[in-house]
């Protein structure tokens, strides 16, 4: 396998970990004031493998990565801000009713009519904390991604 392909499924990976658990974590205080600790592991286990599928498939960095170069310098911090915002909007506009369908529907058993309306109800919060969360820990989630594929990191250009 290329280092390169390694290189983003690994990053891919370990976003889709990290933001699985955070946001099935804070989706349910944010939602029912508590964490549901019995669907937790499935819940969790939905958002890492429909977060890592939407990766594999959208282009994500490319995307990303070419507008914000449009609007900043590659490296720079705006730069990143306008990188990972675009790359949230695009993730969130997917993950946000396949969630939503899978919490309410599979889990709890409502009509998928009842909880589609509801499907964008968390864009907000997940835009601000999936923000905060990739300018905190992007770049180590990268440099990471880069070591485990046996790459040198780049510190000019950022992949995500």
């Amino acid at each position: 396998m290329k280092k390169e392909t390694k290189f983003n499924l690994l990053n891919n990976l370990f976003n889709s970990i990290v933001f699985g658990v955070t946001f099935t974590i804070l989706g349910g205080l944010i939602v029912t004031g508590s964490v549901d600790w019995v669907h937790f592991p499935i819940s969790a286990l939905v958002g890492v493998l429909v977060g890592f599928i939407l990766g594999m498939i959208i282009p994500l960095g490319k995307i990303s990565g070419g507008l914000a170069s449009k609007i900043a310098t590659p490296g720079t911090f705006l730069f990143n801000l306008v990188m990972y915002s675009v790359l949230l909007v695009i993730i969130l506009i997917f993950m946000c009713p396949i969630l939503t369908i899978f919490m309410g529907s599979v889990l709890m058993g409502a009509p998928v009519a009842a909880v589609l309306p509801n499907s964008y109800a968390l864009f907000l919060p997940f835009f601000v904390i999936g923000l905060i969360l990739l300018i905190v820990f992007g770049g180590f989630i990268t440099k990471f991604s880069m070591k485990c594929a046996g790459m040198t990191p780049n510190f000019d250009q950022e992949s995500n």
